[in-house]
């Protein structure tokens, strides 16, 4: 029998210009169906077009929450959403997301603080995922 306890929290608060949703515990296995019932919940109660997730106090992701943040991403952004990663200081889950690939999909920031002086400076709404990316991979290169 499989002692191990995995757990997982979801906390979501919305600002002026966009929401945010943090990732506390392990997205691993034991934890998809809580967190993929926790993810859409809160996606659902969000009215801001801009969601940043932040992964920072994951403690563990595995293949299973790898494809659970890819299932939330498609809802979002067929909810015309665009979705952040702040990852902080966790070079763990950094790692695994850059393996994975996930920076050709969002951007991945350390700071949120970074990513909303960015947002807020912007002109004109972001009107998708690409133009979300495009407009951090320019910020990436400019500084």
């Amino acid at each position: 029998m499989d002692r191990r306890i995995s757990t997982f929290e979801l906390v979501t608060v919305s600002v002026e210009t966009y929401a945010k949703i943090w990732l506390k515990g392990n997205l691993v296995y034991h934890t998809q169906q809580a967190a993929r019932q926790k993810m859409e919940m809160a996606l659902a109660e969000i009215d801001r077009n801009i969601v940043i997730m932040d992964v920072s106090q994951l403690l563990f992701i595995d293949s299973t929450g790898l494809a659970l943040l890819i299932h939330f991403f498609k809802k979002a952004v067929c909810q015309n959403k665009q979705i952040a990663l702040v990852v902080s200081t966790n070079k763990t889950v950094e790692r695994i997301l850059a393996i994975a690939k996930f920076d050709k999909l969002f951007p991945i920031v350390e700071r949120e603080e970074d990513l909303a002086r960015l947002l807020a400076s912007l002109t004109k709404e972001i009107a998708s995922q690409e133009m979300l990316l495009k407009i951090w991979q320019n910020h990436c290169i400019q500084n």
